[in-house]
């Protein structure tokens, strides 16, 4: 049999690429996404009938995977880099948070403890040793650098914000990397991130590539779940799904380890394996509004009176133009599948995260929302404790012919689409020398 046969499972940023060097490489794909659209976690959905994303991205100065393929697509055109600026709201009042001076300024906290945290932030920037904090975590990391009053209203939210209860548990190679990837955005440490966009959002990207997978041969079929792995002794030989069984002499999971976990038969090291990584659940609400409630593209939160750490105004990094004259507004909400706000009805969600932005912009009113969805998909976060490089799961997994790809992979990285591209490009290649 020869090495001609793979089928993909997920249609994310990252089954999309390891389909599309594999078709031009010669290799029959089929690529299989459970859902009716493409795109994972950067999926899009219609805003004014405009492609608009189901969650914030933003492209960093670094992401050289991602702008690589955006060139090799011919979609050089469709980027874009504008200031991306960010504020913080504290007790009543939101501070701008972007430049040294704006740190400086911060007066919720004492001056030393804005020198440590600006001070701290530039260390980030030229760290590059990470595997000597990666015993730590971030709350222990943070305190010990910047002090508890920096830790107490400045992180602490924004590990809140991603993590929810799991946010005292997380690596300090999270907040690092935060840091160093950002600080890879900044022409000058005077002046604001500058951060990417595309026309149309990811959805620019991810219809390029399906468009060229089919060219070349490949098969995408969307609303079919991959239901099970079939395997011969201990290789891979096919995908069992809900549209029939698709023979492969390689597999590719391009989906959250869970996910994966479901389809692999049997019990095995392995399995227990990718099972001993936690996840965050997230449901995120996006509003269309008629008018913009900052002039930031990311807001932090640190107010009892708000019911979330944070927001991102959209419209202010990809103007408003592209949606149809609407200001885009996303307020995120990571979540335990055990937790009681997991469980809320989409009604409440958005009526709470309406309460909390007119504590922030007491003019706020429903008035102003045009359009309110909720978006939840599970497994969106991993939890990464202190040494967590030991159970990172390899792109080859121990079964012939199955390979992984999974945010986790990136670690020290979060998740990202550069990263989870270039993952996907190793892949291929692994594929390929076979």
């Amino acid at each position: 049999m020869s090495n001609d046969k793979v089928v993909i499972i997920g249609g994310g940023i990252s089954g999309l690429t390891a389909a599309w060097e594999l078709t031009r490489g010669g290799r029959e794909v089929v690529l299989l996404e459970r859902r009716n659209v493409l795109g994972g976690l950067a999926r899009s959905t219609q805003l004014n009938d405009k492609p608009i994303e189901v969650y914030y991205h933003f492209i960093c100065g670094g992401d050289r995977h991602l702008v690589e393929l955006v060139d090799e697509l011919g979609l050089a055109n469709d980027l874009h880099w504008r200031p991306g600026r960010t504020s913080y709201f504290v007790g009543d009042r939101l501070y701008p948070f972007s430049t040294p001076g704006d740190i400086l300024r911060f007066s919720p906290t004492g001056l030393l403890s804005r020198l440590r945290f600006g001070l701290h932030a530039l260390r980030c920037r030229r760290m590059a040793n990470w595997q000597q904090i990666e015993h730590l975590t971030a709350k222990d990391w943070l305190i010990a650098s910047v002090g508890s009053e920096a830790y107490e209203v400045i992180w602490q939210p924004l590990l809140e914000i991603k993590f929810g209860r799991y946010y005292d548990r997380v690596s300090a190679l999270w907040i690092w990397h935060r840091l160093h990837r950002l600080s890879q955005s900044r022409r000058s440490v005077l002046r604001p991130d500058q951060l990417g966009y595309l026309t149309g959002g990811s959805q620019t990207l991810l219809a390029a590539l399906a468009a060229e997978i089919t060219a070349a041969g490949g098969v995408i079929r969307t609303g079919v779940a991959a239901t099970g792995l079939a395997c011969a002794g201990d290789k891979v030989v096919g995908v069992e799904s809900s549209a029939g069984y698709y023979e492969a002499d390689a597999i590719v999971s391009a989906v959250p380890l869970p996910e994966l976990l479901a389809l692999l038969p049997g019990d095995s090291s392995y399995a227990r394996g990718l099972a001993a990584t936690d996840f965050a659940h997230v449901a995120c609400i996006r509003l269309a509004l008629r008018r913009s409630l900052t002039g930031s593209f990311w807001v932090n939160v640190n107010s009892p009176q708000v019911p979330f750490n944070g927001f991102v105004e959209y419209s202010n990094l990809n103007p408003w133009r592209q949606y149809g004259g609407a200001e885009v507004l996303y307020v995120p909400f990571y979540l335990n599948a055990g937790e009681e706000r997991w469980q809320w009805s989409d009604d409440r969600l958005i009526e709470v995260s309406l309460a909390g932005l007119s504590v922030v912009q007491p003019e706020f009113d429903g008035s102003w929302v045009a359009e309110a969805t909720v978006s939840r998909d599970a497994y969106a976060q991993a939890i990464c404790p202190p040494g967590f490089s030991a159970q990172v799961p390899a792109l080859r997994a121990p079964v012939e012919g199955l390979f992984v790809l999974d945010s986790t992979q990136l670690y020290p990285a979060d998740r990202n689409l550069s990263g989870m591209i270039g993952l996907a490009r190793s892949v291929a290649c692994m594929i390929a020398e076979r």
